[in-house]
């Protein structure tokens, strides 16, 4: 056992997170709905979000217009319960920790762009690979694009996540709490609001680190793996101390991830799910999910569409910089909290990449 801030941090199993036969599991639909995480949102606007596969900061390889998803979202959704269970697990985390969504419900569009992506990089790496070699290879770091209601991919259900941990430094930890404290106003109207969303995005982007785990988010390659320094440590090798560091940092995800209620995945450290997909329910060993594929409904959509003319009204005023004039509530808080906090894009210590397969 090791520990992090005063909090004890169990040894990854080394079996944990298997799911064979994860896709043969039944699904019985309870209709839980999703709804949106982070800016705007009603249940979870306290979680801090950034859209991996939408670019949504300069930290993702996917920023880059050669490299954009297409069907991708700005707004991070998930399953209502899935939600609840993100809340509670920043709630367990100690004081200056916070959880880090990159990715949670994602469509088929995106599924298959990332699937199709890999195994390209597959292919020409290893140009000998068998076509079973090469699904197998793939499928173990990107879901299988499916449009069968009895199969669908873990992300497509609403009830995968995929999550980090990131400290603020306790001055910066004040300025998060400060922020959120104004937040609760239940009277606060959508351009105050949006403001001071700014503000604590800014926070965060600007001075919350991302804890060592020992790869990038989404590197594709066996180093990904769960438990994969609890292995080397059970084969009885010694850890460097950076090794070390991130394993501890592994374990402190997965306690907290589990505690909430969450289930892991084996190949990746990032990936967890909600015990009512397909894949939860194979790790818990439950007898059927009740989640199964699910697509936008019209107020996610709207919420969507709300934050994508927010998010371009502020890059028309950063560009326009000094000569920009506000004339609307909402373009005078925007541009405000450009002014205050700089680009709202940027964000430089949340290390992401495309997914590919590992360099030899």
């Amino acid at each position: 056992m090791v520990t992090v801030e005063n909090k004890i941090c169990p040894e990854i199993p080394l079996d944990a997170g298997q799911v064979q036969g994860w896709k043969d599991i039944p699904i019985r639909e309870d209709g839980d709905p999703l709804i949106p995480l982070g800016p705007l949102s009603q249940e979870a606007e306290f979680l801090i979000t950034s859209s991996l596969y939408f670019g949504e900061h300069s930290n993702s390889p996917y920023a880059e217009n050669r490299n954009k998803l297409e069907g991708s979202l700005l707004t991070l959704f998930a399953r209502q319960s899935v939600v609840h269970r993100l809340l509670v697990a920043e709630h367990l985390l100690p004081a200056g920790y916070h959880l880090l969504i990159f990715d949670a419900y994602r469509s088929y569009q995106v599924q298959r762009s990332l699937y199709d992506f890999y195994q390209q990089k597959l292919r020409e790496k290893y140009p000998d690979m068998d076509n079973e070699t090469l699904e197998s290879e793939t499928q173990k770091y990107v879901s299988l694009p499916s449009i069968d209601p009895t199969r669908p991919s873990p992300h497509n259900t609403g009830g995968s996540v995929d999550v980090a941990i990131v400290k603020l430094e306790q001055a910066h930890e004040e300025e998060l709490l400060h922020v959120r404290s104004h937040l609760t106003d239940l009277d606060l109207n959508i351009a105050k609001r949006v403001g001071m969303e700014m503000q604590l995005s800014a926070t965060m982007r600007r001075h919350a680190k991302m804890l060592d785990f020992g790869t990038a988010f989404d590197h594709g390659g066996e180093k990904s793996a769960l438990a994969y320094y609890e292995s080397k440590i059970a084969a009885g090798e010694i850890l460097t101390e950076n090794d070390m560091r991130a394993c501890h940092n592994r374990r402190f995800l997965f306690g907290i991830m589990a505690q909430a209620g969450f289930q892991p995945y084996f190949a990746e450290w990032w990936h967890f799910n909600a015990p009512e997909s397909q894949m939860g329910a194979a790790t818990t060993g439950l007898d059927y999910a009740t989640f199964g594929a699910i697509g936008l409904g019209e107020s996610n959509r709207a919420h969507e569409n709300t934050r994508l003319k927010i998010r371009q009204e502020a890059r028309r005023l950063q560009r326009e910089g000094d000569l920009a004039v506000a004339r609307t509530a909402l373009q005078v808080e925007i541009l405000a909290a450009i002014r205050a906090t700089g680009d709202p894009e940027l964000a430089e210590d949340w290390p992401a990449e495309i997914i590919a397969p590992p360099e030899d």
